[in-house]
């Protein structure tokens, strides 16, 4: 059974892809809807007119001479044929199309079928991979300069073995879970609550945390994980957690009033062992340091009841506050 002309046309308009027949001089003599949702013409603005139209004004010549090429010895060119290839819309944009070329004859006359395919949103998906890839790359290399700096002053003290091995491990830890958590938040950054809680969780009952919601930039995520882990793990072997009746209050936040907005973070030790001043500045320490000098600046107070500890940075530096939805 021979398929009616009607039939055959519906069959061409609802292509899922851009199909064009061109004469033997390259006018257009066939078009479907694809087509003229994809260049921005009307059906009867494209018959009759030279299929360089759809060309644009920069590689016109080129594809003239292409064309003139493939008149010679007219062959089947499968779809995309590893060239880039640009359309041009009515309005003189680019459109990034896979073409498909098809000589045919009809009633001794020589017409090409063009099967024309819009890869805007793959162009798109690609462009993103590479950006996605090159971000990793950067990442990785920004980890490995951290995992390196931790390495050589974790194992290269005055610490026995055993126990460097153990605070580079612990440290490790801390910044993986950072890592995590950036994952989770596709890389926009780390809630700063979601980060002491994570360092703080073995003594819930005994630190407070009190703040706004804070989401930390992805930069910053990793310095303030490591100097929350400091800070903590210096106060449970020398200070307020060291001991039962020792107690933490953090607190933070920003300080509006202030042009451009301050973030302020406080770490205050209450109920453990008389402090006094440390003779020597361990890699805790220098943590601390490293990491507001890049931030912010902090001060840190060796006072009698408790370690304090406060730094103040540009909240654009730090990350952004969450603002809460109100009910409805």
């Amino acid at each position: 059974m021979r398929l009616s002309q009607d039939v055959i046309y519906s069959l061409l308009e609802s292509s899922p892809n851009g199909l064009l027949v061109t004469d033997a001089e390259a006018r257009i003599v066939f078009l479907n809807d694809y087509v003229e949702r994809l260049s921005g013409y009307r059906r009867d603005e494209l018959l009759g007119q030279s299929v360089d139209v759809l060309v644009p004004d920069r590689s016109r010549a080129q594809h003239a001479g292409l064309r003139q090429l493939f008149a010679r010895a007219p062959r089947e060119r499968a779809m995309g044929s590893g060239r880039d290839l640009m359309a041009r819309h009515r309005d003189g944009a680019d459109v990034p199309v896979e073409i498909a070329l098809k000589p045919i004859q009809s009633e001794g006359k020589d017409y090409v079928i063009v099967v024309i395919i819009d890869i805007s949103e793959r162009k798109r998906i690609e462009d993103r991979q590479r950006l996605l890839i090159g971000e990793l790359n950067h990442r990785i290399q920004n980890l490995f300069a951290v995992v390196q700096s931790v390495a050589l002053h974790s194992l290269g003290g005055n610490h026995p073995l055993g126990e460097a091995r153990e605070m580079f491990i612990d440290r490790l830890q801390s910044l993986g879970r950072a890592y995590t958590m950036m994952t989770e938040q596709e890389w926009r950054g780390a809630p700063l609550r979601q980060i002491l809680v994570a360092e703080t969780s073995a003594f819930a009952d005994r630190v407070s945390l009190t703040g706004l919601d804070v989401m930390v930039r992805q930069k910053a995520a990793q310095s303030f994980a490591l100097l929350l882990h400091e800070l903590t793990t210096n106060a449970v072997k020398y200070g307020a957690l060291s001991v039962p009746a020792g107690k933490v209050d953090v607190r933070w936040n920003v300080d509006r009033e202030q042009r451009p907005g301050v973030f302020v973070l406080s770490w205050e030790e209450t109920g453990g062992p008389v402090v006094t001043q440390p003779t020597r500045a361990g890699y805790g320490r220098r943590i601390i340091e490293d990491t507001m000098r890049r931030i912010g600046k902090h001060q840190i107070e060796y006072a009698e009841s408790g370690l304090k500890y406060r730094m103040e940075a540009p909240v654009e530096k730090v990350g952004w506050v969450i603002e809460k939805k109100p009910p409805p």
